[in-house]
């Protein structure tokens, strides 16, 4: 589960910088301090903006400023804030890498009156903003279902808007590449105020516990979603959604006209008199869940590239394009949405982190790699890839989505490309190599890495599994229908909740990557920093003992169905392979789901298997997982 996160946190993506305090206030500090309150024009741009958090500052919440900047800013560029006196603050900043690059910095209890935030760098103000504070919170307009909108547009998606976007999903999974961070639930990582930075941004309590606070749990493609539409409705942005048919093996998925937040909430049909007004935070997540949740599925996400009636549109593989926010989807229907960059530093491993939403409600995150991150084939139907939110314009009849060529053309924008399908399935992986290791790695530190991403699948594949157990054990006696043929991967139901089969033939492809690798630096070695002398066999073979050793070293713990803990290396998981081609099943106990042998004594404790029926079915879907090709749908 995840770990609180620390004030000052992350190394090498945080920097932490400290403004003085008024009481030791150096003379360049008083000087900063007369400029920036001297200011004629107190002004931000699209290149480098400022927001503050709440949305209406007050005396009874922490005052956040929120900087982001499109060029890459000064080394030394740093967030000051004046108090309604004009004196320096102190107010520690946070810095994130970029593109785009962020700077936060919080007034923990700001006083009534006029603040000013600004950046600076060196004796240069880069932007200005002032917030005014007032003494309690103000509340939103209650919704009056048949009428009024779910929220109103206010301002625009552009460069800003955008670039705060990334920022706040960046802050909001942040972590170093090997933290263990997960979420039973999206509203459970919205309600902490350290990762959130629009905690409580409209003064409702929206974030809080109670039954005021939102509850929000997206499967995988309700997840981008509602982070889109959370973000959104906060800052008073347009959000569009469409209806789409699901596609198949011939034909891309096809969509219909936008639907909005400029939506009145529905009135029951069985009303007899008008409704009365909803509060703000209840129709927004009953639009969320009912409307957005109920509307959007998987294929969605994969349209042709150069569909426009769709909400997202592919982009550029560079830094720019893939920023946080950007959006994986899948062909086998899993979506995941990028929310950290960590730079490749002194020959480590650089790595891209996604976060993602299990069918079951769980939040995670996970490394880009080959084993997790599966692009379409070569010959299949182009969609599934790399894609960002479509930008939309609110109008008096509703919302306008930009074209592909406004996209291109936008000086907000202009990352609209179908270049990653002209790679090639391998190419892809190439070039996504390079953005994230620009220098060649040693073969031994790229095997690790590569060893480190299949860990964690591994492990999470730990939690879904005892989520599984957890259903069980609150229906004894009731066996999980199974869907037919195909619609094993998707469905509705504790079937789509509890079961695995897309991850586990993730799993499958993933592990078949971590062995292969060895065989992979000898056909390719010019792709690696070979050491000098060694030959390309003998490379292979001090590879595959390293492999050996590694997942030997590496073990994963579960629970048996006594209760009882088993615990497994990598390496054995890895041996089970055509085991986990039938592991799937929720129903079955869960020795079996771990691959255990029949008669085995990890296997004793076994006390039920899914119903005969289910398992014959399951043998004639073996072909599948053996061929490592989900069935068209």
């Amino acid at each position: 589960m995840h770990a609180p996160l620390p004030a000052l946190m992350l190394a090498p993506l945080l920097v932490a910088t400290a403004a003085a305090s008024p009481a030791r206030a150096t003379t360049d500090d008083t000087a900063l301090a007369a400029r920036v309150a001297a200011l004629d024009e107190c002004a931000d741009s699209l290149d480098v903006a400022i927001f503050n958090s709440p949305k209406r500052p007050h005396a009874r919440a922490p005052l956040r400023a929120l900087v982001v900047s499109e060029p890459v800013p000064p080394a030394d560029a740093r967030i000051v804030v004046l108090d309604p006196k004009g004196r320096l603050h102190p107010a520690p900043t946070q810095r994130f890498g970029g593109p785009p690059y962020g700077f936060v910095a919080q007034v923990d209890k700001p006083t009534p009156g006029r603040w000013r935030l600004a950046l600076v760098a060196g004796d240069q103000v880069l932007a200005c903003q002032d917030a005014r504070v007032g003494r309690g919170p103000s509340r939103e307009k209650a919704v009056t279902p048949g009428e009024d909108p779910i929220w109103r547009s206010r301002i625009k998606w552009e460069r800003d808007t955008e670039n705060l976007y990334s920022l706040w999903v960046e802050r909001l999974f942040a972590g170093a590449p090997d933290q263990d961070l997960s979420w039973k639930n999206l509203h459970e990582v919205l309600r902490e105020r350290d990762r959130n930075l629009l905690h409580d941004h409209l003064g409702m309590g929206e974030d809080g516990a109670g039954k005021q606070g939102l509850a929000l749990k997206p499967d995988c493609a309700d997840f981008p979603y509602f982070l889109r539409a959370y973000f959104a409705w906060k800052l008073g942005l347009p959000f569009a959604y469409r209806g789409c048919r699901r596609g198949n093996a011939e034909r891309a998925p096809t969509c219909g006209e936008p639907l909005s937040n400029h939506q009145s909430l529905e009135v029951p049909e069985d009303a007899l008199t008008p409704p009365d007004p909803v509060d703000a935070v209840a129709a927004f997540e009953r639009f969320a869940r009912r409307n957005v949740g109920g509307t959007v599925h998987s294929s969605s996400l994969r349209t042709a590239p150069d569909d426009e009636r769709s909400d997202f549109y592919p982009v550029r593989l560079d830094r720019r394009g893939l920023r946080p926010g950007t959006i994986f989807a899948d062909p086998y229907g899993h979506t995941l949405m990028i929310s950290q960059w960590i730079p490749q530093k002194d020959g480590e491993s650089g790595w891209l982190i996604a976060a993602d939403a299990q069918p079951d409600g769980i939040i995670g995150r996970r490394i880009f790699w080959k084993g997790s991150f599966l692009f379409p084939e070569d010959e299949a139907v182009k969609g599934a890839g790399w894609k960002r939110f479509r930008p939309v314009r609110a109008t008096a009849d509703g919302v306008v989505a930009l074209s592909n060529d406004e996209i291109a053309r936008s000086i907000d924008y202009g990352d609209y490309s179908t270049e990653q399908w002209s790679f090639g399935k391998d190419g892809f992986y190439d070039r996504m190599d390079a953005l994230i290791n620009p220098e060649p790695m040693t073969p031994d530190k790229a095997l690790v890495a590569t060893i480190d991403a299949l860990d964690q699948q591994i492990r999470r594949r730990v939690e879904s599994v005892d989520n599984g157990e957890q259903w069980k054990r609150a229906n004894r006696g009731r066996a999980m229908d199974m869907p037919d043929g195909p619609a094993i991967f998707i469905t509705s139901g504790p079937w789509e909740d509890y079961s695995t089969p897309s991850r586990d033939l993730r799993l499958l492809i993933a592990m078949d990557t971590v062995r292969d690798f060895p065989a992979r630096v000898e056909r390719l070695p010019e792709r690696f920093v070979i050491p000098p002398g060694q030959t390309a066999a003998d490379l292979r073979a001090r590879l595959e003992r390293l492999l050996a050793d590694e997942v030997g070293a590496r073990k994963i713990t579960y629970t048996r169905s006594d209760g009882s803990p088993w615990t497994l290396t990598l390496g054995e998981v890895m041996q089970r392979g055509v085991a986990f081609e039938l592991a799937y099943n929720p129903n079955d106990c869960v020795e079996v789901r771990w691959g255990a042998a029949e008669g085995s004594e990890e296997r004793a404790t076994c006390d039920h298997r899914a119903p005969e029926a289910q398992r014959k079915r399951m043998e004639t879907y073996r072909a599948w997982f053996q061929k490592r090709e989900r069935p068209a749908h």
